[in-house]
Parts: structure tokens; sequence; C-alpha cells
């Protein structure tokens, strides 16, 4: 199979030969250079059922609530003696992608959780990636989703040859700023390649789906059964974890989970393991060291642990907020850090889409302690200009 860098190297060089040749060897779709690039209000595409269409506008309008709410704001400080004004100003990206999976089934909820940050965070111009295959172009449901969302630049293309797409440019696409969005190891593969070489930026390195659960003897073991599979479904690959000090409640949800699994004729999911701990505080160590995608806890003793859950992508507390809950309708994004990066990495928000500048200002003449305090560093340091850049503004 081509390797990455060099599905790479070949869009940034053959531009649409390249990108129709991967179209029809990795999604078995042969379509014409015209059709790389689609506007979807300009197609005549009929709407989804009702009930799907009134699912995705509620989906819409909690996400965009949630992240209209959380849009960081200018703070400014006064150094009152200086007249000395300290600021930090938000800038939103101009231009970014929002990548959206479209495997065995339209991921509509990926689409919605990553555009609708960039538009609240006020990003002005963002284009979409969605492969063409099962007809993405025609399909009601993207077509349906992409018009609520007022997108109107469509990238018929998945994989790494979209990423090198939208982030070289291809025909009518510009190239963007920074590209968002979960996808397979190839896709995830070429946004670490781009960014490390300087072309463009990316929200984070999406994994696979992880879970980890944790619950007293309280807890529903229902509740906790289809919570670890709904997140050990998403693929083989998959981590679901459950850990309790309740050895009646832990046997509970395992038997559970095995008789779901038989009712669904034993369909391929990820890896789901049960744990055993001493106490509550082994429990919440536990998750801090694994530093989960998803968090549960469940049950009063559990839901008490939440203050001390630091490394966490999200965290679901209490028997109601199941993770699926977040993936589609709580209203932050499911777009989250995976595979331990929860240490350092937060998920997909406003602020991926947007650069925090520092603002200067000092309009009046500074106090001359001020300035000798810096001089003094810059002696220090042996910075002979910096300490007179200072010494000359003194009155």
């Amino acid at each position: 199979m081509t390797d990455v860098s060099e599905i790479l190297r070949r869009v940034r060089d053959e531009g649409e030969a390249a990108l129709l040749q991967f179209n029809a060897q990795f999604d078995h779709v042969s379509m014409e250079a015209k059709d790389l690039v689609y506007d979807p209000f300009e197609l005549d595409v009929p709407e989804p059922p009702k009930a799907i269409c009134q699912a995705i506008d509620a989906a819409i309008g909690r996400i965009q609530r949630f992240h209209r709410a959380t849009r960081p704001s200018a703070t400014t400080q006064l150094d009152s003696e200086n007249e000395l004004y300290l600021s930090e100003r938000w800038i939103p990206l101009s231009r970014v992608a929002v990548y959206a999976p479209n495997g065995g089934y339209p991921l509509v909820s990926s689409l919605l959780m990553t555009a609708i940050p960039a538009q609240e965070a006020g990003v002005s111009d963002v284009v979409a990636a969605i492969s063409p295959r099962g007809g993405s172009a025609t399909h009601p449901v993207w077509n349906y989703a992409l018009r609520q969302l007022g997108l109107h630049q469509v990238l018929a293309a998945g994989g790494a040859q979209a990423i090198a797409a939208l982030a070289y440019g291809l025909g009518p696409i510009k190239p963007v700023d920074l590209i968002a969005g979960p996808g397979n190891r190839y896709v995830t593969a070429a946004k670490q390649a781009l960014s490390a070489q300087g072309i463009v930026g990316i929200d984070l390195l999406a994994g696979p789906s992880e879970v980890l659960i944790i619950a007293d003897g309280m807890a529903n073991p229902e509740y906790i059964a289809y919570d670890l599979l709904s997140q050990a479904e998403h693929a083989e690959d998959a981590s679901a974890i459950f850990v309790t000090w309740d050895d009646a409640l832990r046997e509970r949800v395992r038997q559970r989970v095995h008789a779901l699994r038989q009712e669904d004729g034993e369909r391929v999911v990820g890896t789901i393991t049960f744990e055993r701990v001493a106490d509550a505080q082994a429990a919440v160590d536990r998750l801090n060291q694994v530093a989960p995608e998803h968090a549960g806890l469940v049950g009063a003793e559990a839901e008490a642990l939440a203050p001390q859950v630091r490394t966490a992508g999200a965290l679901f507390v209490g028997a109601m907020a199941g993770q699926a809950l977040g993936d589609y309708v709580a209203g932050p994004s499911h777009v989250l850090p995976t595979g331990g990066t929860g240490r350092f990495l937060s998920g997909l928000s406003t602020r991926t889409f947007m650069r925090r500048m520092s603002v200067i200002e000092a309009r009046k003449q500074l106090t001359s302690d001020l300035l000798e305090c810096g001089a003094a560093l810059a002696e220090l340091e042996g910075l002979r200009f910096h300490q007179q850049a200072l010494l000359v503004r003194k009155a």
C-alpha cells in the first residue's frame, strides 16, 4: 500500500490527478475533477426523514449554545503607576478545514462537533472534507447537515489524500490554517507529518476511542454495561475499562456485557476489561494514570471523586450522564485527547480555532524604576542594545 508520505507528496505535486487516483484506489469511487469540490446548496438532494432533520437541528442548537458560552474573551489589566495597559486578544483563525469520517456510516456528529466550534470561534471561512464513499455529495443526511451549518465548500475526499489537499490547496480550495476532526491512522499520520513541517495547524492526534468508568456498589450495572459497549463498538482497537472496589457489581457488569454481546451476535468490538481496586482513592488514581478520552463516575461514592479527576478528556458524572450523550447532544465537542495525552492536551473547543496574542500598550512616560529593572536584567544577559533601548526612554 502507498505510504502516507508518498500520498502527501503526490497530492502536493500532482494535485487533482493524484486525488482522483487515490479516491479510486482507497474509496473505490471514480469521479471527474469537477466533482472534487462541491457546494451543497447547489445540489438537488431530497431531505432526510423529518425525525433525522429534527435530531440534527436539536444537536446543532445545543452544540452552538455551549461553545458560544465558553468562547474566550479578552482580559485586560492596568499597571496604574505606569499607565501600562496589558491585555490578551483572542483572534479567530482565518480559514480552517473540518474532516468528517465517512466509512460504513455517515458520522455527521463529527462534522457538527468540529464545524460548530470553529464557527462560534469566529472563523469566517470553513471548508469540510468528506470521503465520496457512499455518494456523500448526494447523501441526504450529509447534504442536510452541511446546509444547516451554512458550509458552501466541500472536498469529496477522505484519508491522507484529503488532509494533503486541504493543507496544500487544490483547485478552488485555498490552503487552510488548521485541520480539525478525527480519522483513521492514515489521517492521523498525515496531520502529524504536515503539522511537524509547519505547513498546517492541527487540533489533536485522536486515536482509538477510550472510556474508563468508576462505579460503587449502588450503580446500575445495565447503564454501565451499555456505556462500556457504546465506546468499545467504535472500533476493534477501542478500549473500555470498568473499575470498582465492589466485587458483586464487577461481576454483574461483566455478566451483563457478556449477555449483551451475545444478543448482538458477537459483533467485533474493542477490548473491555473489568478491574478491581482496593478503594475509591485507588480507583481515581488509576483513572488519572490512564488519562482516558472519556471518564465516567457512577454512584454517590464514585461521583464524590469528581474534583480529583485531572486527566480525562471529558468527565461524565452521574448515572444519567452516559458517554453517548456527549458523543451527540450534550454540547461540548466529542473530539478529545486519547492515548494518555489528556495529561497535557484538551479537547476541541473554540480555543482550538483561535490564537492568543498579548498586547502591551504604553503611550505615556514610564517610571524610572521599571525601566532600570529591565535594563539591569539586560545587562546581566549581556544584551547591550536591550539595556540602552530601555534606558533611552528614561525621563
